[in-house]
């Protein structure tokens, strides 16, 4: 049986810049297509033996240190893809090579060794990396063998590791020229508008924006002398005899054979599917005909847009916006090839056929006889091509523009992005999930949880943002769903801290506080870096009134997310029950300047102004929670208790009008409507409201009942000095 001796790559060509791999010998060879072989079916256990006795077998006599470490790059490799970072690291510690010191970065990551990795990286940059533009990224050539890191990649691990290290600046620094180099690398795009600076999508794609008007721009066709060479017909290979083969290897043979053959190793080889190889001049030349003769309409994006609402903002877009970029050629020289069979838009390429050196001085103006000319690309073919790439561009700008969005609290411009998603996209669980969060954000807690009930129809495994969806049932008093959510979680992934959440949660829910602080903590054993967790913590500790533990929770929250707002808002909740008013505003305002367009922070932020006697500023922040939520009863209420102490009777009872609307059985409302008409002298009707309050309210039925007291004492003191005269007269 023929076994491939060869261990290069179709990308070698391509990744001189990187570790280029050692020629291992016979054995090494065979045990390194075992490895590939269970890595590529995740027998991971076979493949970390099978690892280890390479890098035993390279330990040998005979053998090269370049060999050495690629049995170690091989052997950590394997055991980092089971979930060991910290045996890949003891297998890589002291290696030398660009892939092995990237993975050894990559597992101190992981390890949390920050300093030691950021070492690693910084002296990977020094080194001559190759850069992966956008283009080649989709059209998968010029990119390294897999393993070689490029720019791209060793940037975003140095933002990752700064932003663990809490160097907001410097990781927003690594992350934006990440996605100068690759603006695909949505880890970096999400990093960034969760440091609050989110990219403009427009001018990451920039690239591509110039390439579609580039191809479609009317351009003279050069008149092109095409000096073709005459190709003779190749030798057939000698066929080796049957007793040739015995004693020796197939491979060996077949390749002898292929060898003497006169055909290029290029010919040999099938073109491979990309998306936009380099065009030469004579491929564009015929861009510019189809373009300008048979007139190519731009194809629909499939891009079901939402409403033309779109202001014009740093997120606009642009015409055009998703075109890639056609390098032309920089080798002007030899002879042009037509289009082939596999030739479509995205892999014109510029590729000739080499011919022997012998017939190369019998070049000829016409085809050779005999020889058949290939097809030309359809019109039909260049469409398909060009509306695949907009449409790959297109969508991947929606998504950076509906995120950014959102970091930036524009929910319902965030939402309108993600509804302008091919449906597709749309009816995915990520989607809906990031839809119930932009709803969650603006207390719309309702909608949210049809959005999240959505996302776990169309998913049932997912984990990722059920915390929120707990919390959003929390909210909603939703008892039944929120067990059964927290069974769900637990039950697909014991060891999810979401799940362990949202089971800490419906604890909370019935108001078992004690349970709840478990479940919070377990989610916290699984992942001490989850910030929401400490938070929801802390507010378990505040409800039984441990205000020193619950502070503790809150700051370790701000000191793993220091814009996670919840956690300000908390610790304001903690300093107004101990009475510290000033602290309370202080942490309410910044949770306000993280979020402005949450209403219950900004209600929160009147209600210590409020009590601070600062009534100017809390009636400011009641109408700004109005303004953002016009049904926030609670900010309403509280807005006509300000203009009562400021005497704006007429315009508080026109808000109590409203709120009684919203909740025609709340009985403060009747109470202050109550207080306000007996301010006004209208007693008639103040004891009307108070009667109605004392109905629908027996627990503060004192104070209630003092009031009407009051009208009554007030009235039969307006009535005697009347009587007295009236006898008087008499």
């Amino acid at each position: 049986m023929a076994v491939t001796v060869s261990t290069t790559s179709s990308h070698d060509s391509t990744s001189d810049t990187v570790d280029s791999l050692p020629k291992l010998t016979p054995v090494g060879q065979r045990l390194e297509h075992i490895i590939k072989y269970s890595l590529d079916r995740f027998q991971f256990r076979n493949a970390i033996f099978l690892a280890e006795r390479l890098y035993y077998h390279t330990r040998g006599a005979g053998h090269t240190t370049e060999e050495q470490e690629y049995a170690q790059y091989l052997l950590a490799t394997c055991q980092y893809r089971q979930g060991q970072p910290e045996l890949a690291w003891a297998s890589l510690d002291g290696c030398t090579s660009i892939r092995n010191r990237y993975l050894f970065a990559q597992c101190c990551l992981d390890l949390r060794r920050y300093a030691e990795c950021n070492g690693v990286l910084e002296w990977l940059l020094q080194e001559t990396l190759p850069t992966c533009s956008a283009t080649d990224i989709m059209a998968g050539k010029n990119v390294p063998r897999s393993g070689d890191p490029d720019k791209a990649s060793v940037l975003n691990l140095l933002g990752r590791t700064a932003r663990a290290q809490q160097r907001h600046k410097l990781a927003i620094k690594y992350f934006t020229q990440a996605l100068e180099v690759n603006p695909f690398l949505w880890e970096a795009l999400e990093n960034l508008s969760e440091l609050g600076s989110a990219p403009d999508p427009n001018s990451m794609f920039t690239e591509f924006d110039a390439t579609i008007a580039n191809v479609f721009a009317p351009r003279p066709v050069p008149v092109i002398q095409r000096i073709k060479p005459v190709i003779p017909n190749p030798p057939t290979p000698p066929i080796p005899k049957h007793e040739d083969l015995q004693n020796e290897n197939i491979a060996d043979t077949i390749e002898a054979s292929y060898n003497q053959s006169c055909i290029p190793a290029h010919d040999l080889i099938k073109p491979r599917q990309g998306f936009l190889p380099t065009i030469d001049t004579n491929s564009m030349a015929v861009l510019a005909q189809i373009s300008e003769g048979n007139g190519i309409d731009k194809p629909n994006t499939l891009l079901r847009r939402g409403t033309a609402g779109h202001m014009k903002r740093s997120f606009e877009r642009t015409k055009s916006s998703s075109a890639l970029q056609a390098r032309s050629s920089s080798s002007g020289t030899g002879t042009k090839r037509g289009l082939d069979r596999y030739a479509t838009f995205s892999n014109l390429q510029s590729s000739q056929r080499a011919s022997t050196t012998n017939t190369t001085s019998n070049a000829v103006l016409e085809e050779p006889v005999g020889s058949v000319a290939p097809p030309a690309v359809s019109k039909a073919e260049l469409q398909e091509e060009l509306e695949a790439l907009r449409i790959v561009a297109d969508t991947f700008k929606i998504l950076a523009r509906a995120y950014g969005l959102f970091s930036q609290n524009k929910f319902n411009e965030s939402i309108m992005e993600y509804e302008s998603l091919p449906y597709e996209h749309l009816a995915s669980g990520w989607v809906q999930c990031q839809l119930a969060k932009n709803k969650f954000e603006m207390t719309d807690y309702t909608t949210a949880a049809q959005y999240f009930q959505r996302a776990r129809e169309l998913e049932p495994s997912i984990h990722r943002d059920m915390e929120i969806y707990s919390t959003c049932l929390w909210h909603l008093k939703q008892e039944m769903k929120l067990s059964a959510l927290g069974k769900e979680l637990k039950d697909s992934n014991h060891h999810s801290p979401q799940a362990w959440c949202a089971l800490g949660n419906a604890y909370s829910l019935r108001n078992e506080n004690d349970q709840a602080i478990k479940c919070f903590q377990r989610a916290i054993q699984l992942d001490d870096r989850f910030a929401y967790a400490h938070t929801l913590s802390g507010h378990e500790y505040k409800g039984l009134d441990e205000y020193d533990k619950a502070l503790t929770e809150y700051r370790t929250a701000l000191s793993i997310d220091d814009r996670h707002y919840p956690a300000w808002c908390g610790m304001g909740d903690v300093y107004i029950k101990v009475g510290k008013n000033d602290l309370a505003l202080i942490h309410y305002k910044e949770a306000h300047r993280l979020n402005p367009s949450n209403t219950v922070v900004i209600f929160l932020v009147g209600i210590v102004q409020e009590r601070m006697n600062r009534t100017t500023e809390a009636l400011r922040s009641f109408e700004e929670a109005i303004h953002l939520q016009p049904g926030h009863a609670m900010a309403r209420f509280e807005k006509a208790k300000v203009q009562k102490e400021m005497g704006q009777y007429t315009e508080a009872l026109k808000e109590l009008d409203v709120v009684h609307k919203i909740a025609p059985t709340e009985p403060r409302v009747f109470m202050l409507q109550g207080e306000i008409l007996l301010e006004m002298g209208d007693k008639k009707e103040a004891l009307k409201k108070l009667t109605w309050a004392l109905d629908l309210d027996s627990k503060s039925s004192h104070a209630i009942r003092d009031l009407i007291d009051k009208v009554n004492q007030d009235s039969d003191a307006e009535e005697q000095p009347y009587d007295i005269q009236h006898d008087s007269d008499g």
